[in-house]
């Protein structure tokens, strides 16, 4: 197989268009097309249903696009391994995160990272834990720090760096809140069926965090009152603290809650911070050393709170 071919049909079938793969690849559409007529004459079948807007892998160029990214995989495998013996080589990986968490980690780290590997360059590119599965899935990032439910998780690797609760935040201003007494950082329990005419603000529909929360109400059997979705789980809070809503949040965003009562759920429900990479996929020292530090973040972090 040519790798420069294989590179050009990956990129037609992640783009499910010739001729954006085409500015992608900074090739003509004539050139790019011509390499994709070589190959299926070569393969006896085509690799595609052409259609003018979209372009769908047929059942041979589902076979093509494994095989293919294996052997781009392996690819990369390698000339890490190689690299990572020679401890000189000028890299750089592509690392999905999350906003707000994310990038706090990312930006207290990397300087520590860099002055342990001056040669290496890690890339961030915010992205929500569903897109980062399939994009570490199809070969197209390299390492995803992921934030995400035991049930949400795919057909890639996953290393663990910790678990995190979930707790139901009310104003203070709340009947049912009352001052907090805590013991060991912990707060008391709440039946959350006696918020069940509350009104709560919720991350929107197709984030991990939502997936989370859907499966707290679903179990205490109500449907909640939705006041407002967002796509900013840091500014949740200030809903709450306002007085005009509810919530329920992980623990990372429970720090400074002036006006807010926080409670604990009777099943603990929690979500879970992973750092994920592709089967198969070979994890670099520069990436072990840059989860290492994440995982000292982390433990830090929680222990300030």
């Amino acid at each position: 197989m040519d790798l420069k071919q294989i590179e050009y049909i990956l990129k037609i079938a992640e783009e499910k268009n010739v001729s954006r793969a085409a500015m992608k690849l900074f090739i003509s559409q004539s050139a790019l097309n011509q390499q994709l007529l070589k190959l299926e004459k070569e393969l006896g079948a085509p690799l595609f249903y052409r259609t003018r807007h979209n372009w769908e892998l047929t059942e041979i160029g589902e076979l093509y696009v494994q095989g293919a990214r294996e052997i781009m995989l392996t690819k990369k495998n390698t000339y890490h391994r190689i690299a990572d013996v020679l401890d000189r080589s000028q890299r750089s990986f592509s690392l999905g995160m999350p906003g707000g968490r994310g990038i706090a980690m990312f930006t207290s780290i990397y300087p520590r990272f860099l002055q342990m590997h001056p040669n290496v360059s890690i890339s961030p590119l915010e992205i929500g834990s569903y897109d980062m599965q399939n994009m570490i899935a199809n070969g197209n990032l390299n390492l995803g720090f992921i934030t995400i439910g035991p049930r949400e998780k795919t057909n890639i690797n996953y290393i663990h760096i910790c678990s995190e609760e979930f707790y139901a935040a009310l104003p203070s201003s709340h009947p049912i809140a009352r001052p907090i007494k805590s013991r060991e950082k912990e707060y008391p329990q709440l039946d959350l069926r006696l918020l069940k005419d509350e009104s709560f603000v919720l991350m929107y529909q197709k984030s991990s965090c939502r997936a989370v929360t859907d499966s707290i109400f679903q179990e205490a059997g109500f449907s909640p009152n939705i006041l407002f979705e967002t796509s900013s789980a840091a500014g949740i809070p200030s809903f709450v603290s306002s007085g005009i809503c509810c919530a329920i949040i992980p623990k990372c965003y429970t720090k400074n809650m002036d006006g807010i009562s926080l409670f604990s759920l009777p099943s603990h429900p929690y979500w879970d911070l992973d750092f994920c990479y592709a089967r198969q996929s070979y994890v670099s020292q520069p990436l072990k050393t840059f989860i290492e530090l994440s995982k000292d973040y982390w433990k830090s972090y929680y222990q300030d709170q």
